[in-house]
């Protein structure tokens, strides 16, 4: 982490880094990064009033599943710590964002193409997530990820 922070205060004024817990974050897929020639990665507020534990459950076991069985051809689900200023500490950059902007989990899906994405986003077990997404989440940010560069990758035997 001490190479981390000396980077970040080189380059930025301000960081939205996330911390996951145990358990907090889920690869549904072999996560091959190269296979992948489209990513979205979508962002999750959750709805005040729902607690912790049934926002972790929404997001590791109804949305991570629902995009698994649509054939997404990479899935990772994260649920994040309330934030906490003592877990950045670096000096001179910012890692605060305003209450009504901070998000408490991500889905990152990844598919073959755009059009497989959006086959992906209207498939059947998809839409059961949609229909009660608002009982849970205050909205669903979705971002395309125009490139994405693996800080670690897995090791293959070879």
């Amino acid at each position: 982490m001490r190479e981390v922070y000396l980077d970040e205060q080189n380059i930025f004024a301000r960081v939205l880094g996330q911390v996951t817990g145990p358990g907090g974050g889920r690869w549904w897929t072999d996560g091959h990064d190269d296979a992948v020639a489209h990513r979205t990665v979508i962002l999750l507020p959750r709805r005040r009033g729902v607690r912790g534990r049934a926002f972790r459950t929404y997001v590791h076991e109804r949305i991570g599943p629902a995009l698994h069985r649509a054939g997404a051809a990479d899935l990772r689900t994260y649920t994040f710590l309330p934030w906490s200023r003592w877990v950045h500490p670096t000096p001179g950059v910012a890692h605060d964002n305003p209450v009504s902007h901070r998000y408490h989990g991500c889905v990152i899906v990844g598919a073959d193409s755009r059009a497989a994405m959006d086959e992906l986003l209207k498939s059947e077990p998809v839409a059961g997530i949609v229909t009660d997404q608002h009982t849970v989440l205050t909205a669903a940010h979705a971002y395309t990820v125009e490139r994405t560069v693996p800080v670690i990758r897995r090791r293959t035997s070879e």
